[in-house]
């Protein structure tokens, strides 16, 4: 398995690939720190290149969502795996990822 990556693909949109697990996790958060603060309200970020995912995975991505929430920006988050997706689920988390319609 690849290492985890979080990078700016332009124009608001961030792209993360790899594993998104506990061991992961940190590398992540802290690649993201930078580029989420100076990143613009509807910004983006893409998880369709995530390749596994647990509960730590799970817990960034909401830190993600509620760290933009608290700076009254917008946080997209598109192409949820399903894993990630079933464990929001079962956490009733589902609704923070995605935006009301």
């Amino acid at each position: 398995m690849a290492a985890a990556r979080f990078e700016a693909a332009g124009e608001g949109l961030f792209r993360v690939s790899g594993p998104l697990d506990f061991n992961s996790v940190p590398g992540v958060w802290e690649a993201s720190l930078p580029l989420l603060r100076e990143a613009p309200s509807g910004a983006r970020i893409d998880l369709a290149g995530v390749d596994g995912v647990d509960s730590a995975g799970l817990a960034l991505v909401l830190e993600w969502v509620g760290q933009a929430s608290l700076a009254g920006r917008s946080l997209r988050i598109e192409g949820l795996p399903d894993k990630l997706l079933a464990l929001a689920r079962i956490s009733e988390t589902e609704g923070l990822l995605q935006p009301a319609s």
